[in-house]
Order: C-alpha cells, then structure tokens, then sequence
C-alpha cells in the first residue's frame, strides 16, 4: 500500500486495517505504540486527546443543529487488570509532546474550580488541561457521595456548557462560562467496574467517551527504535471578529449526516447509547484534521473518524458484554452460597429432628407419628419424618405396624442417641453422674456458613456442664427441644468429645502477642496478616482492642502493607514500618496545601492515596485538624500552615 499523505486524497472506504496506513501522522502513531510495546489504538486514543487538549477553547464545531460545539473530549481507556493503560499514556506523551496542564479528578465542584481565574495577580489562569483518572474507582468513589454532581458536571464539560455553581458566599461561588475552557478526561477501567458510567445510559454519560482497548492481541515482538516525535504546532488559523476560531467541514456530506442523524433522533430512531455518537465522530474528524495541521475537515478524515468510532462502539460492546458476564458470575455465585447455606440449614434440622426423636423415644418407649410431629417446633417439624425414616433405616430405631397405622420404638440397648450406630449423636441429654466437664462441637466449615445464611442465631460451639445441667432440667417436651438454644448447637456432624474448661490468661496481650510472634518467627516465618494474629489473640480469650495496643507497642511488628481492611506485618526486632498511616499522610498532605481545603477535596486525595473517607474522616480527629464550615462547605487545615485564602 502507497504511503499518503496529509494532503493525498484516500480512494475508496478506509478500513480498520488500513487506518494506520493512511497518513505518515498515523504511521508515526503506531511507530511509536511498537517502539514501547503499547496498544496501538490505546496510544491513538492518547495523542487525539492531547490534540484536543492542546486547542484552546475558542477552537469550536460550527452550529449545524443549534449552536456552536465544543471539542471537549472524553476517553475510556479499557483492559483487565494491569492491561496496560498507563502505558500507552506514556507513549502518547511521547509521541505528541505538547505542554499541557495535567490534574487528578476531584469532586464536581473542583472539576470547575480549576478553570476559575485565581485570586492572585500574576497567575495566569487555566483555560484547557486533561483530567486523569487512572482508576475508575476513584471516579466511582467521588460520584456515589450524596449530594456529588460529578456526572452532571462532566456531561456539561463534554458539551463545553457552563460549569460550577453559584453559592451564598462569594468566595464559595464557582462559575465557569460556556466556550471559556478546554477539558479533556483520560479514565482507565476494567470492565467489571464501569458501572459508574453505564449506570447513567439514560442521562448520556457513556455516550459522550469514546472508548479504547490497552491490549493488542497482534503486538509484535520485535525491538523497534523510536521514531519522531510528532510536530505538536497547530494550524494557522484566522480568528472571527468575536475571537472564535471555527472547524470547516469539507464535504457537504458531513453537513448532510448531521441532519439526517438529528432528525434520526427526534424521531426516536437511534439506540440510547448512540445518543451523541454524531458530536463524538465531528470531534473526533475535527482532531484528525488538527492533528495534520489543517482547519478544515477534509474527506479523508471524516473517513478515518468513522473507523475510530466502529473501534470505540466495538469496544464499548465488548466492555457491556463483560461487564454483563460479571453480572451474572456474582448472581450465579450468591444462587451457590445460598444453596450451600440452605442445605447446611437443613441437614441441622435433620440433626435436631433425630436427636430430639430418639430422646421422645427413650421417654416414652413407643410413639406414633402424629405425636412425634406434634412434639416438634415448627420450624424442623418438616424433618420429622424424614429424621425417623433414617434412624430406622440405621438400625437405631424399629418400625412396628399397629392397626391404625405405625408406632416406633428405640432398639434395645439405644438410649437418648448413646451407643447408636448413629453418625451423629444427640448431645442435648447429659448424664448428671457423666465425668463431661464440656462439650465441643467441630463444626468449623458449617459454623461459617450458619453465621452467613442461617436465620436462627449463632451457635455457641462450648457448653459447659452446668449449663447443660441447667437446661436439662427445663425441657420443655412440647418443644422438643431445651429452653436455651445454645444446646442445640452441640449437635455436630462429627462425633463430640471432652475437653477442659477455659482458664483465664496468665498472661498480658503485650506478653501473648510477644510470645506468639517469637512462635511465627521460629516456624520460618517472618510476615503475617494482623487479622490472623487477632483471631487467634481472641481465641485465647484477650479482647481485640488490648491486641491492637499491643501490636502498636511490640518490638517486633512493624506495618509492610495494607490491602484493603488487612495489615500485612513484619516480624522480628528492629523492623520499620514502610506505611504512612493516615494520620501522617492527612497532616502532611494538609500542611503541602499551605492553607484551609475543601472536605471533599481532602476525601478525594485520599482516596487516591489509598485512603477511605471513614479513614481519613477518623484520622482527622486522631490529628485534630481544624475544621470551620458546614456541610459540603465544610473546610480542614492543619497548624501551623493555616493560610486564609486569597491571602
């Protein structure tokens, strides 16, 4: 294929494979994508929002529909987990190495406060930057607090509407006019977590991205030099009489589809999604011709903005389908444990059924099924017969036919479940002569799927023999069952057996957590969880908050890592902790700000840094922060840099 040009006419449709083939611009693009092993349309998708962001904001779409557009653009760059995303905006970077103003996101307020004119003279105030978003979690974190207008203000940003709000108080007001500003957004996501966006098919959010995958099943392996980065100057434009600077389109045919696709729309022809797919495209051909230092849109670049926009909607089908599969995989793994659960709870009512079904026995010596049943609590009254079925068939129970019907009897030598051959024995009938001091119940796997599905409350897996004493002596034959429900958990799939009662500890929790660290240490282990050893710090009878403190204390635990709500530890002595806890880094990040900031600007940088806000809020009382305001007005500082803005 003949290498063309900026200036070349392109004969017949472009194709996917040809676009980077089309001009020396484009080639230059995937040149680079190869050179550092980066996604070729991730790191197109990078250098056309840099074009876009290079422009300032009196580049406009002329009003075909309406008014004047802007070229406001925003891009979702898409992939599983480290797939590659701040990659290919590095090599963007690279490739298109114009200067601009780069911020992470903030709330809704602050997307506006950054294009508010500062206070101080001398500044030059901030007309177009990108806003970077490399996780979108940060961006669903920020849109879920109530009262965020973060989605509504990045809608209005798209279509270069007016930003901000207007408050009380003059210093709290925030408006940003129409036309005055260029915002870019650069979001990096994994599929599962789009939410955020596509929550909002209705209100046009995921509408107005375009979107691009960070993998490339078909990157090379070769070691290929960097090329040249792409010349960065914009076209020689001519300014109007109102300092507006308009995109020309070439072809009447552009004219003619901007029609033909409003009218689409207003006649309810289009797909939800596809609601402002025509503004993306113009943006998109508007880039391109930038991007070869043209004003004017030509027939090759409305071409090649069509291929962008069969990748961007091919992606974001990719990114609904994916996210739809992890929709289903989380309703089909709930349906799992819901199942798991029920049949737990079930095969303990049988239990129960039996073990209360032998004691009526032993009682009584022979009973019909009427009576059994009725004996029975409502809840397991369904296992009855399902319970007697079973000991008959084991042997522990006999069947004998009367005239009206059954009467069961306990086999001789059977008493209250003793002896039986029975796998489960009942534990609900204790012997006052019997050398038990308690009962253990093994139940590990099924206690914590009792704690997660089961109604009925938490079994206790000890009792003593008092307690069961006690019980005893409350049976309540219409029940069935003792008083206290805590004997019922003592019926186990496993066999019961004798252990002591628990003693006290000798010993202090510093003292315990020392000693069971120096254990660690000797088993060839020299890192733990912090939620391991307060388990086993609670097993032994200390209360967590006393091992807190004394894990804070120890000589021989120092921080390594925090994943989510788990610590991760070193252990030995002489250990430094590697983490900044939050109150270090609220203290530090205020004292940076050099004066009072916004709550919602603190929660975000937080959350950033890998901060929650229940976090950050409780580290501000641990580190007094100075706080005045109220509500969403609410502000923090931290002594001694406590500056009053404007100052």
């Amino acid at each position: 294929m003949p290498e063309i040009g900026s200036a070349h006419r392109w004969e017949g449709r472009v194709t996917t494979d040809e676009f980077f083939d089309a001009t020396p611009e484009l080639q230059i693009i995937r040149q680079w994508a190869r050179a550092r092993y980066a996604a070729e349309w991730a790191v197109f998708g990078g250098v056309l929002l840099r074009v876009a962001a290079t422009t300032g904001p009196e580049v406009q779409l002329p009003g075909v529909i309406g008014g004047r557009a802007s070229l406001n653009l925003l891009c979702a760059f898409v992939a599983p987990s480290g797939g590659g995303k701040g990659i290919s905006d590095k090599v963007a970077r690279l490739a298109w190495p114009a200067p601009i103003v780069e911020r992470p996101i903030g709330s809704g307020e602050g997307i506006a406060a950054t294009f508010v004119p500062p206070k101080k003279e001398g500044i030059e105030p901030i007309t177009k930057a990108i806003i970077n978003v490399p996780e979108i979690d940060t961006l669903a974190g920020i849109a879920s607090r109530q009262g965020s207008i973060l989605l509504a203000q990045l809608k209005s940003a798209a279509m270069g509407e007016q930003l901000g709000q207007a408050n009380s108080s003059e210093a709290t007001t925030r408006i940003v006019p129409p036309h005055t500003y260029r915002l870019c957004m650069s979001v990096g996501a994994q599929p599962a977590h789009t939410g955020v966006l596509f929550n909002d098919t209705t209100g046009g959010t995921p509408q107005r991205f375009l979107w691009f995958l960070t993998t490339d099943p078909d990157m090379p392996a070769d070691v290929t030099p960097d090329p040249e980065p792409l010349n960065s100057r914009l076209p020689l434009w001519r300014p109007d009489a109102g300092g507006v600077i308009e995109i020309v389109y070439g072809p009447p045919e552009i004219t003619e589809t901007i029609i033909g696709a409003h009218i689409a729309r207003q006649r309810g022809q289009e797909d939800a999604l596809d609601g402002h797919a025509m503004l993306t495209r113009l943006k998109v051909a508007a880039c391109l011709a930038i991007l070869h230092h043209r004003g004017v849109v030509s027939e090759l670049d409305w071409q090649l903005s069509g291929v962008v926009m069969e990748v961007s909607n091919r992606t974001r089908d990719w990114v609904v389908a994916e996210s739809r599969k992890a929709d289903r995989r989380k309703i089909r793994d709930r349906a799992i444990g819901r199942a798991v659960g029920e049949e737990f709870i079930a095969d303990r009512k049988l239990d129960r059924a039996k073990a209360a079904v032998m004691r009526w026995l032993d009682q009584h010596e022979e009973l019909p099924m009427s009576d059994l049943r009725k004996r029975a609590r409502s809840d397991w009254r369904d296992q009855v017969s399902a319970a007697v079925t079973e000991l008959v068939d084991s042997g522990a129970v006999v069947e004998i036919e009367v005239d009206r019907g059954h009467r069961y009897r306990l086999i001789e030598g059977v008493h209250g479940g003793r002896g039986s051959t029975l796998e489960n024995p009942s534990s609900e009938t204790v012997d006052p002569g019997s050398t038990v001091d308690q009962i253990q119940a093994s139940a590990d796997t099924t206690h914590a799927a009792t704690r997660e599905f089961s109604a009925e409350p938490e079994f206790s897996t000890h009792i003593s023999r008092s307690e069961t004493l006690n019980q005893s002596s409350a049976l309540n034959p219409e029940e069935g069952i003792h008083g206290d429900k805590t004997a019922d958990s003592a019926i186990s799939k496993t066999p019961l057996h004798a252990v002591a009662d628990p003693t006290p500890p000798t010993m202090t929790a510093r003292q315990w957590i020392d000693a069971h660290v120096s254990k660690i240490l000797n088993g060839g282990e020299n890192t733990v969880e912090s939620l391991e050893v307060y388990a086993a710090g609670q097993a032994a009878g200390y209360k967590l908050d006393n091992l807190r403190q004394a894990a804070k204390s120890s000589g021989l635990i120092s921080v390594a890592a925090r994943k989510g709500s788990v610590t991760i530890w070193n252990l030995g002595a002489g250990g430094q902790n590697t983490v900044v806890s939050a109150e270090e880094w609220l203290t530090g990040w205020l004292r940076s700000t050099g004066g009072w900031v916004k709550a919602a600007d603190v929660y975000a940088a937080g959350l950033a840094a890998g901060y929650g806000r229940d976090t950050v809020k409780s580290a501000s009382v641990r580190a007094k922060v100075d706080k005045r305001g109220q509500s969403i007005s609410t502000e923090w500082s931290v002594a001694p840099a406590v500056v009053e803005r404007g100052a």
